[in-house]
Parts: C-alpha cells; structure tokens; sequence
C-alpha cells in the first residue's frame, strides 16, 4: 500500500496570522454580499507538494516509487505471456543427474516454461561433474539462458542435518544450535554466510529457515528448529531470514501452519499427519512466529506443508486447503507474498490425490507455486490439469494472473528479473 505524506507542519505563529486574515475577509464578504457567489465559482489555492526531508520519508517515498515500477513492470511482462507460460511460472521443478544437458531440466525449462527449480543432492544433482563451485554455477548459467523469464534457483539450505551445499562447503551449525547461542548476531551472520555461498554457485532462493516450535518428544525436526517456544524461534528464524534477504537471497518460511508438535513417527514423506490442537494454542504456538515474522522481517516466500490441522480444516491437509491458505494465512495473518507448497510427492498426498490434482487443489487454495514434478511427463500433466481447471472455471484466469504476478514482483524485488 502507498503510503501518504504527513502533512507539513507550519509555525504557530504563521498559521494564527492566515486564519485572523481569513476572517476579516469573510466578514468584508459578508458586509458587501458578495458572500452569496455561487460555491462553484469560488476557486481553492491547489496545495504545493511538499517534499519530506527525514531520512525515513525519503526512504519510504523510495520504496513505494520501487515498488510501483516493480508492479509496472510485472502487469507488462503478465500481458506478454501465454496461458501455458504463466501455468509453468506457477511451477518449481526437481530434475535428475549432475548436468544439465544430460537431464530433463532444459526442456522443462525451455519448452515448459517452469519458473524454477530445486537442488536435491539425493537426486544426484551434486554428484561429478558438478561436484565442485566452478562445474555446479555453470548450470544456473546455461538454464537462465534458455528461459524466457529468469528462474527461481533453489535449495533447502538450513544447517546441521539439512545442509544441501555440504560438497562444496563442509559442515555448518544447525538450526537448534544457533538458537542455543543466545546471541542474534550469530544467527544474523550464519544467515549470511549461507547467502554468501548461495551467490556463489548462483542460487538465489533458499527453501529455509523452519519456523515450527518444536513441542513433541521425541520432535519430528530434531535438530531443525530454532526453540521450543514460540519468541525464541520468531527471534531467531527472523535473524536468519533476515541474514538472507538483507543479502539479496529469498528466504521462505517452513512449514505453514506447523509440524512442531508432531513426533518422528508422524513423517510427512511417509503419511498424513494430524495435528489436534486448539485454535488458541495454535495462534500462541504454531502461529506466532509467522505473525512476528510476517510483520517485521517480511519474508520473501512461506512453504505450506500438508498436514491435517483440524482446528483450522479437519478434512484437508494445509496446502491443499483454502481455509488454511486463503483463510488464515491469507487473510488473518496478512501475507501477501509467495505461498509455495511441499514436495506434492510426499505420501501424505500422493496416497489420495495425483500431482496434477494436488497441483490444482493448491493454487485454488492460495498457493502461488507447486513443487515437486521431476520430469516433462509430471510438468505436462500439471499444465494440463490447470489448462483443464481454468477451462471449467474452477481456476480462475484471475487466481492464476495474481499468483503469477506474485511471483513476477518477488523475482523483479531480488534482482532475478532485472527491472
């Protein structure tokens, strides 16, 4: 929203002066009649735009001018696009092997029109030849050349046991640790550590930090979580995030509405959990940081995660939920940025519902990306269901236009798309 200038503030003495002239000149009007010309005819001085001198009104004015080039630019780029091209924005692919020739990542990325794609060492994508910082970069480069709009380059880069990028940079402090520091500069600078090395091998989007509060015994994300209250994650998943995006990285919240209360043998990957607390200990808890978060910090993107919350939707899992992403995170809790889901492979989703139908389900509910498709054939089942969807009008051409949009204006924000 832009915001509107304060009005200037003339000296006190000025002011009594211009309002003791204003009235002799209405009794002098009154006197002669010449009070009874019509309204229309009686002209008002147009103000003189006053330009704001504190550091903070120039910055704001900055900011709002930014951000109406940047939507300018995005309404643009949307116009020129075909409704196949905007269904692969709403996409973010995984692709199999070490090169990007020898893989299905070019055509995904040249003939579907995918608007990312996400590392997986387990996919062998760090395997040789793209095993050191001068091979790996090199693959960022030649899928940018093939895309028609820039990609979104993305990890899962968290620390600890989630350390994606361990091949080229060693070990790295997990989340809990960095909570147990007590000390938000370091957590600030580990966040930009990994912003560091993300640059250097050309990666511009990182799948992290987790902001679920870790309550269960034992936790499903051990050693992923920064605390087991809701003000020290906030405190500190914001520092990190913070460390990202301060450095030009998107940085993505995880995992919308909360998987902390769950233990290890509610796996996602390997089921539907269900999570069966209260609305209010959900907004003390699971919710809190994201609040916090969403208001100070201003995160780039939040994953949401299919898990069962039945206080928010008892019959579908989060990110398949219009109630938990249009409703709460949408509505109550104010965001307004790029919502991406989980891997749509995980069995918790693919034991009911097919990708392409998860897909569908997911961008009705809220979400503006879809992750998870590994090949053409899964991408194309997905264009086409959204071309189906949209077609019989459970998509609509709106919902897709906002949700590409959204992505457009973050990939301009980060300097992705050059503006």
């Amino acid at each position: 929203m832009i915001k509107q200038s304060q009005p200037t503030a003339y000296p006190i003495h000025r002011t009594v002066l211009q309002r003791s002239f204003f009235s002799i000149c209405c009794l002098i009007l009154l006197l002669t009649g010449c009070a009874n010309i019509p309204q229309q005819q009686v002209s008002t001085p147009t103000p003189t735009p006053t330009r704001q001198t504190t550091t903070k009104g120039d910055e704001n004015t900055a900011e709002d001018l930014a951000l109406s080039q940047r939507l300018a630019k995005a309404k643009s780029i949307l116009q020129q696009m075909s409704l196949e091209e905007k269904l692969g924005q709403l996409i973010m692919v995984e692709y199999m092997g070490a090169t990007y020739e020898g893989s299905e990542l070019s055509y995904m990325v040249s003939k579907q029109h995918v608007g990312g794609y996400l590392y997986q060492s387990v996919n062998g994508n760090f395997d040789p030849p793209s095993n050191t910082i001068d091979t790996a970069k090199q693959i960022p480069i030649s899928a940018n050349q093939d895309a028609k709009i820039p990609l979104l380059i993305a990890i899962d880069q968290e620390g600890g046991e989630v350390n994606k990028l361990a091949t080229f940079y060693g070990e790295t402090p997990s989340a809990s640790t960095l909570g147990a520091s007590d000390d938000p500069e370091t957590v600030f600078k580990a966040g930009t550590q990994t912003a560091e090395h993300m640059k250097q091998l050309g990666i511009n989007t990182d799948l992290a930090p987790v902001v679920d509060v870790a309550t269960a015994t034992p936790p499903l994300l051990s050693m992923r979580t920064f605390g087991t209250n809701a003000q020290t994650v906030s405190t500190y998943a914001g520092q990190f995030l913070d460390g990202l995006q301060k450095n030009n990285i998107i940085g993505t919240l995880k995992h919308f509405p909360g998987l902390g209360s769950l233990t290890s043998n509610d796996d996602p990957h390997n089921t539907l959990p269900i999570v069966n607390r209260s609305r209010q200990d959900l907004d003390k808890i699971d919710l809190a940081p994201y609040k916090q978060i969403i208001e100070n910090e201003h995160p780039a993107m939040i994953m949401s995660t299919d898990v069962v919350t039945t206080a928010i939707d008892p019959d579908l899992p989060a990110e398949l939920s219009p109630k938990a992403i249009n409703g709460v995170l949408r509505k109550e809790l104010g965001y307004n940025g790029v919502v991406i889901t989980d891997g749509l492979y995980m069995q918790g989703i693919t034991a009911k519902w097919s990708i392409p139908e998860a897909a569908v389900m997911a961008i009705v509910a809220g979400n503006d990306m879809i992750e998870g498709p590994y090949d053409s054939t899964q991408v194309e089942g997905v264009i086409e269901a959204l071309q189906k969807a949209v077609q019989s009008g459970e998509l609509t051409q709106q919902r897709v236009d906002e949700a590409v949009e959204r992505i457009l204006l973050m990939k301009l924000q980060y300097g992705i798309i050059k503006a």
